[in-house]
């Protein structure tokens, strides 16, 4: 059971609540309700469109800066209230819901999120809580249990000058990580040094790395320090450091293994103490085996590995990802916009995006330059996504009332999660004697073996087959499932 506060009007005005197994809490305005929060236990609380005698940004900055930290969400009905929307955004919403347009399971499936979210946030320490926001790090923001997962690793080694190797796919925030991890380090007083390790050419990137003497090849005029003595005492992040030379990876292991550096034409041994965070998109194991990067080396970065999961596996952080951008290139731009409606995220979420965050940042950057309006919609952000993109095909599979693409879903579940192809394959071949099985049967199908092989374990059950497990209980409850039958 999750346990909700709600703000504001009747919260019946929402019927995607009505059957859920989520408890609600009613009070009529802020004063109450953050005496409400104070005397009880709540998993997250709902802001109505607009409150009596207090504003919905008032109510969240209290909520915000309560020990308790309770994950908010706002309700959004008016064009007024859109309107406003980024600046409450920024006050520490957690999420928000569309009541004309969302569902019941995407409401139920943001409560249960902020559940998990406030679980976490309980469990922290208050020391570590200091550098969380209502979504995640300052920069590094998610809300999905992938993200929580990442969060829970970077508490472990805050205290710790643990060298970090940082993997991802490109676009994944692997930058920004890295600075999160220095920023809420022992080491957040000294300076963070960033190298681009592809970016510099592979005959001056140790010049650039570990600096050189005068005359030392054409072009040093003068003594330079580089970028290991310019970040001593603090971090230096090496970016792609599997592109790095086998020549200047050997001198990398010395820094690591003795915290002594040469510049280039000098004799002089230099003493320096850095964290080392490095990171890469490329599989260092297979370039060990192809002979281009030294197994040494690795194990060296490879101390405390933490893997940044794509965009794409992620999909409920996507609409706090794009308000966070959103507010960032308003502000650069001054621009008048202030909301991403529920078309708008549809199409965000639907989009497959291979480029990560850095492709979304891009194309937002450019929807705030083109869009007039203060409410940014669907028809802005489709013109500027690749043709032939995800969304557009979603668009033709729901014009169909049962579409190749749901049952394609439907039979994964099955066959990806339950692993019973004898299911599938007889169930799902179209032919005389062996008819296709609806949807609902086959969804009926699936929950009843899952239930079987789980002997009723409901969490494991609704991880196996892809779904919350408050959908699981709807479920359950529809196709009137028991224990005993």
């Amino acid at each position: 059971m999750i346990n909700t506060l709600y703000v504001g009007a009747d919260y019946k005005s929402i019927p995607q609540l009505n059957g859920t197994q989520v408890n609600v809490e009613y009070v009529q305005n802020g004063m109450i309700a953050i005496g409400a929060v104070q005397a009880g236990d709540y998993d997250c609380i709902i802001i109505e469109d607009t409150l009596p005698l207090m504003s919905v940004s008032r109510l969240v900055d209290e909520f915000v800066s309560m020990e308790s930290k309770v994950p908010v969400i706002s309700i959004v009905r008016s064009k007024e209230r859109k309107s406003n929307f980024l600046d409450d955004f920024g006050h520490g919403l957690y999420g928000w819901f569309e009541p004309d347009m969302g569902d019941s399971e995407e409401l139920v499936s943001l409560i249960e999120s902020a559940k998990n979210f406030h679980n976490f946030i309980k469990n922290t320490d208050r020391k570590d809580k200091r550098y969380l926001t209502p979504v995640g790090y300052k920069n590094l923001v998610g809300i999905s249990s992938n993200m929580l997962s990442i969060y829970r690793l970077m508490i472990q080694i805050r205290r710790k000058d643990v060298t970090t190797l940082l993997t991802g796919e490109s676009g994944t925030g692997k930058n920004v990580a890295a600075k999160t991890l220095h920023l809420t380090g022992i080491r957040r007083d000294k300076a963070v040094i960033s190298v681009n390790c592809p970016a510099i050419p592979s005959e001056l990137l140790e010049s650039e790395l570990f600096g050189h003497e005068k005359g030392s090849f054409t072009g040093a005029i003068g003594k330079k320090d580089g970028k290991f003595l310019a970040a001593n005492g603090g971090t230096i992040f090496l970016d792609e450091i599997g592109d790095m030379s086998p020549t200047l990876q050997a001198k990398i292991l010395r820094v690591l293994e003795s915290g002594e550096i040469e510049r280039v034409g000098g004799t002089e041994t230099i003493k320096v103490n850095v964290r080392v965070i490095s990171a890469t998109n490329q599989k260092l194991e297979k370039k060990i085996r192809e002979g281009v990067f030294r197994e040494d080396l690795y194990h060296r970065i490879n101390v405390f590995p933490i893997s940044l999961p794509p965009l794409r596996v992620r999909k409920e952080d996507i609409p706090a990802t794009a308000m966070a951008i959103l507010k960032k290139h308003v502000k650069k731009y001054n621009s008048i916009s202030r909301f991403i409606c529920y078309e708008g995220i549809k199409v965000l979420k639907s989009y497959s995006w291979p480029g990560n965050v850095r492709e979304m940042e891009n194309l937002l950057e450019r929807v705030v330059l083109l869009c007039e309006n203060k409410i940014i919609t669907d028809k802005d952000i489709l013109p500027l996504l690749p043709k032939n993109n995800d969304y557009e095909q979603i668009k033709v599979s729901e014009k169909e009332p049962a579409s190749s693409s749901t049952i394609k879903t439907e039979q994964e579940i099955v066959k990806n999660n339950l692993n019973d192809s004898n299911l599938v394959n007889n169930n799902l071949n179209n032919d005389k004697d062996n008819p296709i099985i609806t949807l609902k049967e086959l969804e009926h199908s699936a929950i009843i073996e899952g239930l079987k092989r789980t002997k009723w374990n409901l969490s494991l059950t609704a991880q196996q087959l892809g779904i919350s497990r408050m959908t699981l209980y709807r479920k359950i409850d529809q196709h009137g499932l028991k224990k005993d039958g």
